[in-house]
């Protein structure tokens, strides 16, 4: 009889034990709450995830105002009007928006822009783009994004060594493409393959495709040393501990469906083209140097088949590491053909050369300084440029450029 009682006892305890962790545990719903916990904070720009990562917002921003001060030279007897102006500007007002959706391997990356220039001041949809990482050696794109052509232009615009790009980089680089690319990384070697609609000038806005010919570029990046990466230029006051050194070469077909001042090229146009870039960094020092080719196909009644071609060397220093840098660059751009004047542009700027007479040559002489209050996150950049150039008819005109520009990015 006890041992039957001793059974009976146990088991009205092991009960009593089951029936206790019932009550004590969190209800169903609760642990469904804190799984799908969420976490926001700032990292390199602001964030909001779950408890997983699998779900997951970015937001980061730039600010860039600036002061431009331009004045043109021997402009008439192209039938320019030569002028002198300060023009105060928003250059840039970007926020950018990325992450990841169901799971690390899908990401987008989203980016809005306001700017002051070319009498504007709306909001555009700048990029626009999905992604699916299958390896490291596969991610597919598709939607909007800047093109991997030439290396600065697909660089970080808030890591500039100078304010802005050249006069060379603005003629040969290929703006947003609307498309899909396929990218990968094996080992120091990355390759992108895109196809896309025709890639408009930098001048231009979003185009639409027209026919059934598609722009195609490919890409490739080796990193000889440590990767160069995406910045121009690095504010850490240890400077940089190895050597950095990364080819960037690509080439391009884009047919052109839109004019551009930028680009001297006509609607109708079809080019092909080449670039490559070598960029080194080490300590305090960075160097940079590129080549640009195009060709532009024979159009009959229009024009025969002419190439172009431009370069440009870029380097700095830092006087105080992490805070002072002082900067140089040299670039040219030399047209086979002047298209410029029936191409419709007014810009008065000079961004990419002359935009209201045909010009054969242009060479500008760049110097400056940049002030880092805060990295790259805050920071001054002081720039002068001599632009000297020559029309078809050997005849010299000049431009000189003073910007101010300061920065802020979260």
């Amino acid at each position: 009889m006890a041992s039957a009682l001793s059974r009976h006892t146990q088991k009205i305890a092991a009960v009593g034990t089951a029936l206790a962790a019932v009550l004590t545990a969190p209800p169903i719903c609760a642990q469904s709450a804190a799984e799908k916990s969420l976490t926001a904070g700032y990292d390199n720009g602001f964030f909001i995830k779950d408890a997983s990562g699998d779900n997951a917002l970015y937001i980061n921003g730039l600010f860039q105002p600036r002061l431009n001060h331009f004045e043109t030279k021997d402009t008439a007897q192209f039938g320019a009007v030569d002028q002198s102006s300060n023009n105060f500007d928003i250059f840039l007002g970007r926020i950018y928006f990325s992450g990841n959706v169901m799971n690390k391997s899908i990401t987008y990356f989203v980016t809005l822009q306001g700017t002051t220039t070319g009498n504007g001041s709306g909001v555009t949809l700048l990029d626009a783009v999905v992604a699916k990482a299958f390896s490291s050696y596969l991610k597919v794109e598709v939607g909007r994004y800047w093109s991997a052509y030439t290396y600065e232009y697909n660089d970080d615009i808030a890591k500039y060594l100078l304010p802005d790009l050249s006069a060379a980089e603005w003629a040969f680089s290929l703006g947003r493409q609307t498309g899909m690319r396929f990218s990968g990384k094996a080992g120091d070697l990355s390759y992108r393959l895109s196809v896309s609609n025709p890639i408009p000038g930098s001048d231009v806005g979003n185009t639409e495709n027209l026919h059934s010919k598609l722009a195609t570029i490919l890409n490739l990046e080796y990193d000889i040393l440590q990767p160069y990466g995406y910045q121009e230029t690095n504010p850490s006051p240890a400077g940089v501990a190895k050597p950095e050194l990364s080819l960037w070469a690509s080439a391009m077909y884009n047919p052109v469906d839109y004019s551009s001042v930028f680009q001297n090229n006509l609607a109708g146009d079809i080019t092909d083209g080449a670039t490559a870039s070598l960029n080194f960094r080490y300590a305090y020092f960075t160097l940079q140097g590129s080549g640009y080719y195009k060709n532009t196909q024979a159009r009959p009644g229009a024009h025969a088949a002419f190439s172009s071609h431009g370069w440009q060397e870029q380097a700095g220093y830092y006087l105080v590491p992490g805070k002072l840098e002082v900067v140089q660059r040299v670039d040219g751009v030399k047209w086979g053909l002047g298209q410029i004047p029936v191409t419709g542009g007014t810009s008065t700027q000079w961004y990419a050369g002359p935009a209201n007479f045909s010009y054969r040559d242009l060479t500008e002489y760049t110097g400056g300084l940049n002030y880092y209050i805060g990295g790259h996150r805050v920071k001054t950049q002081l720039q002068y440029s001599h632009l000297s150039g020559a029309g078809f008819n050997n005849r010299s005109f000049s431009a000189d450029r003073v910007i101010f520009q300061a920065q802020l990015a979260f």
